[in-house]
Formats: structure tokens, C-alpha cells, sequence
């Protein structure tokens, strides 16, 4: 019954959406009814009552399904009244265009159906193709043939992927070299007699054709293997292709070293993407002449992670999705850095929401080579498990979070102090109070606490003794003596006595500070810059700091502001401030560098402590990434600044 209702309710699409080929809809619309291929068009959209209604600033990204394969431009949409217009240069190769709207976070795939077009040819008919676009849209059954469009929204079953692929074959018979192999892998699904019955008459006909091509033979292999489940047939079938291709990649090798030497000599990565997709199209690494490779140093591994960090710079999911699902193991390392840590992490540019739409791919595929178990296959799952596990946590996808942030413990014991922050919030989100209690208590014993866990632990304790008496004595008593001595000895052992230049230089509050007027107090000092990531990332220990000083009259803290490369620093600063909850920091603005070059600093975050006389006492470069470590240190340096002469 079911089967039925859902191809009654294609067949009326059907004859709704081919009459004119396009998805109507009172918010969107194009200029031309019957849009075609290698034309220009205008986008016309209507965001009332969408998600979009309001808002100040609307692009679309359109997905155009070019020769059985999905790609995707951004375009900025220009406001004309209540309009939001653009205008598009179709590609002659498209068949079908689709329309996601967006603004920040907010999207829209379309209102009563989705925002999707049939193209057409100069001929008045539909472009080949065009059916397979519009099913397949809709539909992950043959996941590389699915976008990113909507993962929840306008989705089809696959019978009705079999029926669109029926009228395609019906109206466009000769595309069934195209499409024959999607066509039987979604029908073995619905029924996996009459798949089989069909992928027979499907072979011999593609056995018939006498221009068979590589992709051909490829999808016949597939056939046999995934559809009738003869291995032995696709076995043979991958004999043949390998046969093939020996001697045809060895006549394209020196086209292939040019196209490399291309490649290395570009500087412009938004043409580097296409050039790289177009290297890998030619010359696939499963088809790589391996000797020549080594000889010549072609490494597929730069390649794909080329790929992965431009296209995620892009906001390309759909190309990132694909070459990522190819990656070879060896380049998964630098993609999960480059396009899940820097964005999500360092740079805080990506949300949870975005970030998961790129780590998902990358830990699925990291997580296909775990049977084979490569070398440094568990550095790299560990490495990453812990930021993954975060991101899956701020989307309230709390089982698989805590999976993941388990695996990662495994390798660092409780000695990073995000991942620890990260289990007990999943622990105590859960109502696992037993287990959040060793979490917090193993932390603390490494010196790896956040702000949050030290409240967490606070009343943890209260939970369980219904009293706060006793807690300073509790929680003096999980320090590692050993570790907290390790940790004195190192602060002692770096103390210097340094004469330092005067520097007069306007503050936050546009102020202007003389070091001179600080002679009697020790003075802290952190230069950072609105671009250093790490720097940021200290702030939670040094606002622990400063707030464990705030009553002490005799010590100062000044967070110094250099090596800007920004004009709007100030406004900047403040913001950031503001919005982070760091506005007890009193900022020194030294954009130019000139008070940091001065004092010998170089590479930041870079923290120095000033003795009353205004000698510097200690010069740190960099954070190891511990508040509750770092406020410690910072404490041992200003009590031995103190008291020295």
C-alpha cells in the first residue's frame, strides 16, 4: 500500500513538475519557466514566512547535477524591495539545478516541495539526465550520488528513486549506460528479484556497446559484485580493467608529471581545487603507476589533503564529502587538523553544527580503516576522538560523545584539560554522578582543570557531604605533591633578573600606562594578539589568575595587544572581551609592536613577571593548555617575584 501511495504521489508530481520543469513555489522562482543548460538565469526569492524572514543578508548555494555528479556554487543575492535577486550562469553540462537559501545558520530548501529545477536542452526537452538529479536529491541509497541539500527535509523512499529512474529510461533511453547501475542497486532494494532479472538484460546490453569506457566497465563490475552477488564475475571484470589500464598508464605518465609541476607552480588555491579534482579525474590514485610515482615523488597524500582544506575553507560539503570518502589514510591526520581543529578549535570560526559537517565524513572514513589497523591508525583515532567527541556534545548527541571522549582518555589519561571538561559535562548532563566524581578528582590530581570543572568539583562535594565545610582541605588534598614540586622546581629554575625599557602606552580604557608608575607592585604581563589562537586559549587560567589577585593591591596584571594586523583592532579587542566574559582584563594596545620588540619578544603568547623594581623575573613562551596548571605557575612566579630583591 504504501509502495502504491508513494508512486500515485510521483506520478502527480510528476506531471506537475515536467509540465514546466520547475518546483513552484510562491517564495522562489526563476526567470525562465523552462531554464536551459549554458544560460543565464535570475534567481528570484521570497523569504516571507521562511526561516529567512528578516534577516539582513541571503546567499544561495546552488547544487547543479553536472553529468551524474553534484556540484555547488555560493552566490551572494542582492535585495530588491521584498526580493532577494541574482543572477546564474547555468553550466552546459547541468541537468538540473537545485536552490538552498541561507543566512548564519538559518536555511531553506523550499516551503511545500524543494526548491529544485529540471533543465532543458536547446532542443525544448529535458536535459539527460535530469530525472536521476531530482530523485537522487532527495535519496542516499547510492551515497555518492547524494548532496548535502537536506538531510531531513522533502527525502523520497526508494521506490520512488525507481520510478523517476523509470521515466528517465522511458523518455531517455539512451542514458541508461548512465544510469544503470544506480538504477539496479536502489531497485535490488525494493525488489531484489526483478534487480537481478534486470541488471542480466542491463549487462548484455552494455556488452553490446562498442565504445565501452573505463567508468563502464567499472559499473559492470559493480553490478555483478553488489546486484547479483557474483564475486567471481567481478573479480573477472577487475582483471580486465587492470589489464587495460597497465599499459594506459604508462603512456600517460609524462602527461601526468606535467600536470604535477602545474600543480606545484600555482599560488592561487581557488584555482588549485579545480586543477587538483582535475588531476585526480585523470589520473586516479587506485590507477597510479606506483614506481613512476616514487621516482618522481607525486604524492596523493598532499593531493586529497589539498582538496579537503580548501574545499572546507569553501563551505563546499558536497566536494569535501566526496574526496574525503577516497582519502588515503595517510592524509587524514593533516584534513582532521586543518578542517576540524584550526576552524572548530583554534579559530572558533566554524560552530558545532558546521563542524560536524565536516568531521563526520573525516571519522567515517578514519573509521574504515579500522580492520586493517595501518600504522599510527590508533594515534590518529585518539588524537582526534577528544575535539570530535565536543563537537558531538554541543549537538546533544550525547552517547556517541561519550564514546568517543572514552576512546580519547585512553591515551591521555585525564592530562588534557578540554577533554576532561568535556567528559564531565557529558557525566554530569547524564546523571553519572559516580563517574563524574573520578573524572573531576582525576583531573585535579593532573593539575588539568577548567573554571568550570573547579565549580563542577565544588559541587560535586556539596552534592555528597550536603556542606561546604571541609572542601579547601578536599580539594588541597587531590594535588600531586610530586607534580606540584616538578612544577616549582621548573618555575624556580627559569627565574632571571633583567633590566627592562620604559614604555608608555594608551590602555582599553584609553588610558595611558607608564611602567615606571608600577614600581612597588609585581606586574604581569601577556602579550597576545587577536589573531593567536593559543593565546585565546589562556585566558580562562589568566582570568582565574587575576581574579585569585583582584584583592592584592601589590600585584598588577596588563594584557598587551601587539603584532596587530588588523585596523579595527581596537573596537575588536573590546568586543571580544565583552563577549567572552573577560572584561575585568586591562588591555594595553601595542599594535605596532614597538613596546614587545622592545622586551625581546618575539613568538606569542609570551607572559612575563616584573619584580616590584621593575626587573623582569620570568619570560614564558606558549601555553601547554591547562587553566588550573597555568594559574598555579603564574602564582609561583608572582610569590617569587615578591619576594625577591
Amino acid at each position: 500500500m504504501f509502495m502504491k501511495k508513494s508512486i500515485i504521489a510521483s506520478a502527480l508530481a510528476l506531471a506537475m513538475f515536467c509540465s514546466s520543469g520547475v518546483a513552484q513555489d510562491k517564495n522562489f522562482s526563476l526567470s525562465n519557466k523552462e531554464p536551459q543548460a549554458g544560460e543565464s538565469v535570475g534567481i528570484n526569492y521570497n523569504p516571507k514566512g521562511t526561516a529567512l524572514e528578516g534577516k539582513k543578508k541571503v546567499t544561495v548555494t546552488v547544487y547543479q547535477f553536472c553529468n551524474y555528479q553534484w556540484q555547488t556554487n555560493d552566490v551572494v543575492m542582492e535585495k530588491k524591495d521584498s526580493l532577494w535577486t541574482a543572477s546564474y550562469l547555468l553550466p552546459e553540462n547541468a541537468s538540473f539545478a537545485a536552490f538552498k537559501f541561507k543566512s548564519g545558520k538559518a536555511v531553506d530548501v523550499g516551503q511545500s516541495m524543494a526548491y529544485g529545477w529540471l533543465l532543458f536542452g536547446k532542443d525544448g526537452k529535458n536535459m539527460p539526465g535530469a530525472y536521476a538529479g531530482w530523485a537522487f536529491l532527495r535519496n542516499a541509497s547510492v551515497p555518492e550520488m547524494f548532496p548535502d541539500f537536506s538531510k531531513d527535509k522533502f527525502l523520497i523512499g526508494d521506490d520512488v528513486v525507481v520510478y523517476w529512474m523509470e521515466q528517465q529510461l522511458r523518455n531517455q533511453p539512451y542514458t541508461r549506460r548512465d544510469i544503470f547501475y544506480p538504477h539496479l542497486k536502489v531497485l535490488k532494494k525494493v525488489d531484489a528479484e526483478k534487480a537481478k532479472k534486470a541488471a542480466l538484460r542491463d549487462i548484455d546490453y552494455m556488452k553490446s556497446l562498442p565504445d565501452l569506457t573505463e567508468r563502464d566497465l567499472k559499473n559492470m563490475q559493480r553490478v555483478y559484485a553488489e546486484v547479483l552477488e557474483r564475486q567471481a564475475s567481478a573479480d573477472s571484470m577487475g582483471r580486465m580493467i587492470a589489464a587495460i589500464d597497465s599499459a594506459a598508464i604508462k603512456r600517460l605518465n609524462p602527461e601526468k608529471l606535467a600536470a604535477v609541476k602545474a600543480l606545484g607552480a600555482e599560488r592561487d588555491y581557488r584555482k588549485l581545487l579545480p586543477m587538483t579534482i582535475s588531476f585526480l579525474d585523470r589520473f586516479p590514485m587506485d590507477k597510479a603507476d606506483r614506481a613512476f610515482d616514487i621516482a618522481n615523488r607525486i604524492d596523493y597524500v598532499k593531493f586529497y589533503s589539498n582538496i579537503a582544506i580548501v574545499a572546507s575553507v569553501e563551505k563546499d560539503s558536497v566536494t569535501f564529502k566526496k574526496y574525503v570518502a577516497q582519502a588515503p589514510f595517510g592524509s587524514l591526520s593533516t584534513i582532521f587538523y586543518k578542517c576540524m581543529k584550526v576552524p572548530y578549535v583554534s579559530l572558533k570560526s566554524f560552530t558545532a553544527a558546521e563542524a560536524f559537517v565536516y568531521a563526520k565524513p573525516m571519522m567515517d572514513r578514519l573509521l574504515t580503516f579500522n580492520d586493517a589497523k595501518p600504522d599510527g591508525f590508533m594515534d590518529v583515532y585518539m588524537d582526534n576522538a577528544g575535539v570530535y567527541s565536543d563537537i558531538l556534545m554541543h549537538l546533544n548527541k550525547d552517547e556517541q560523545a561519550l564514546g568517543f571522549a572514552g576512546a580519547a582518555q585512553q591515551k591521555y589519561e585525564y592530562g588534557n584539560s578540554p577533554l576532561n571538561e568535556v567528559s564531565a559535562i557529558l557525566l554530569e548532563r547524564n546523571g553519572q554522578q559516580d563517574k563524574l566524581k573520578f573524572v573531576l578528582e582525576s583531573s585535579m590530581k593532573k593539575n588539568q582543570m577548567t573554571p568550570l570543572m573547579l565549580e563542577m568539583l565544588k559541587k560535586n562535594y556539596i552534592s555528597r557531604n550536603k556542606s561546604e565545610s571541609g572542601y579547601d582541605t578536599y580539594l588541597s588534598s587531590l594535588k600531586d605533591g610530586e607534580r606540584n614540586a616538578e612544577l616549582q622546581a621548573k618555575v624556580k629554575k627559569s627565574m632571571i633578573k633583567k633590566t627592562l625599557p620604559e614604555f608608555s602606552v594608551k590602555n582599553n580604557k584609553g588610558q595611558m600606562v607608564k611602567l615606571s608608575d608600577q614600581k612597588g607592585k609585581v606586574i604581569v604581563l601577556d602579550f597576545w594578539a587577536s589573531w593567536c589562537a593559543p593565546c585565546k586559549a589562556a585566558f580562562p587560567g589568566m582570568k582565574m589568575a587575576v581574579e585569585k589577585y583582584k584583592n592584592d593591591k601589590d600585584v598588577a596584571f596588563f594584557f598587551v595587544d601587539t603584532q596587530e594586523n588588523r585596523k579595527d583592532y581596537e573596537a575588536y579587542v573590546n568586543g571580544y572581551l565583552k563577549d567572552n566574559k573577560f572584561e575585568e582584563f586591562e588591555v594595553l594596545f601595542d599594535a605596532d609592536a614597538k613596546v614587545s620588540k622592545s622586551f625581546g619578544v618575539g613568538p606569542i603568547p609570551h607572559k612575563m613577571v616584573i619584580d616590584k623594581n621593575g626587573a623582569l623575573r620570568f619570560s614564558e613562551v606558549g601555553y601547554m593548555g591547562s587553566p588550573s596548571e597555568l594559574v598555579d605557575e603564574i602564582s609561583m612566579m608572582v610569590e617569587l617575584a615578591r619576594k625577591s630583591d
